[in-house]
């Protein structure tokens, strides 16, 4: 019987292959197709978004690139907040910008913390696994 169950390393892989191409894709549309509109703050709030996705999309590739040294668990976590965050938070600069609903500025952070939580879980993943905290590894 097949297990329900997701490998962490190809969840992040798709994971960074959505945000990649999201990231990129709307990057260039704010390049070249917004950018005629005339309203500076479309474009820079599309550029914000696409700017959050790619970097993202590049440390998930890093944490796939890892997770076999690092606790299975720890790494879902980080790779949902290294998705949905940037997803959130980019998503919903989108929707403000090319929607008009401004009612999505309340959501912008929610994004916007899962990503800060995302880093702070990667920092203490590595205190723990140098050995900085005194408990020498996982």
């Amino acid at each position: 019987m097949k297990s329900s169950f997701v490998e962490p390393s190809k969840y992040g892989l798709a994971a960074a292959g959505v945000s990649g191409a999201m990231g990129v894709g709307f990057g260039a549309f704010a390049a070249h197709g917004l950018s005629q509109l005339g309203n500076p703050q479309i474009v820079d709030w599309i550029k914000t978004g696409a700017s959050y996705q790619l970097w993202h999309a590049v440390a998930l590739l890093g944490l796939v690139g890892m997770a076999h040294r690092l606790p299975s668990r720890w790494v879902m976590r980080l790779i949902n907040c290294f998705f949905w965050g940037p997803l959130i938070f980019a998503g919903s600069l989108y929707a403000l910008a090319l929607l008009q609903w401004h009612w999505l500025g309340a959501v912008t952070p929610i994004g916007g913390v899962l990503m800060i939580l995302g880093w702070v879980m990667l920092g203490i993943l590595g205190w723990r696994q140098t050995g900085l905290s005194g408990e020498g590894g996982r």
